[in-house]
């Protein structure tokens, strides 16, 4: 009898050492887990601040989401555009492009009114540099991860509408990228400005 109890409690201790390990183990998988999932999103984090400190951004924010407001966001930015083309290049550095984007603002406002008056509109439009959050964006095929970035903002009206974005520095906003992809000129612009692995983020075909 008493062997027999002697049994019992042993392979009752057995089983319960059996259950600490696997429940330690669970503990520490999961432990594990959760600290590669906050080194991931930290150095995705880290990443993207890399990047925003590289890049220069326009946004034009339409008046609101109809098609006669998206229609005349695409034509205002297509005037906004054009004009920052002639009046800053292609070749400025990201300091310049950003004075020179600051020393023309009433201008891009003015050139903002003027395509919506040849078309008899007569909304609001404010232009301004700013810090500006933007969620994952996708520009041909590159994709830029969320995160707060340094942009010109337009906005028109009462800006309630989708936005139309691009890349003012490097100059992909002035290259041609139909068929919704960069061209290799745009690709070698962002090379030559952001960390080899900043640029793989980017170009990746795989989830942010």
């Amino acid at each position: 009898m008493r062997r027999r109890m002697q049994r019992n409690i042993w392979i009752a201790a057995t089983i319960i050492g059996l259950l600490a390990t696997v429940l330690i183990g669970a503990v520490r998988i999961h432990t594990l887990k959760k600290e590669n999932e906050e080194t991931q999103v930290r150095l995705e984090r880290e990443v993207q601040q890399g990047i925003a400190k590289e890049i220069f951004r326009l946004h034009v924010v339409a008046n609101s989401d109809t098609e006669e407001g998206q229609n005349l966001k695409l034509q205002v930015k297509t005037g906004i555009v054009d004009y920052l083309e002639e009046v800053l290049g292609e070749d400025r550095s990201l300091d310049a492009t950003k004075e020179g984007v600051l020393t023309h603002l009433d201008e891009i406002e003015k050139t903002a009114r003027q395509v919506m008056a040849d078309r008899g509109y007569d909304y609001t439009v404010t232009a301004a540099v700013e810090k500006t959050y933007f969620p994952d964006k996708t520009y041909g095929d590159c994709t830029f991860p969320a995160g707060e970035y340094e942009a010109l903002n337009v906005k028109i009206g009462e800006a309630k509408g989708h936005n139309w974005w691009c890349v003012l520095y490097p100059g992909l906003c002035f290259l041609n990228t139909t068929n919704a992809v960069v061209p290799e000129e745009g690709k070698q612009k962002l090379k030559s400005v952001l960390t080899e692995e900043e640029y793989e983020q980017i170009t990746s075909t795989t989830e942010f």
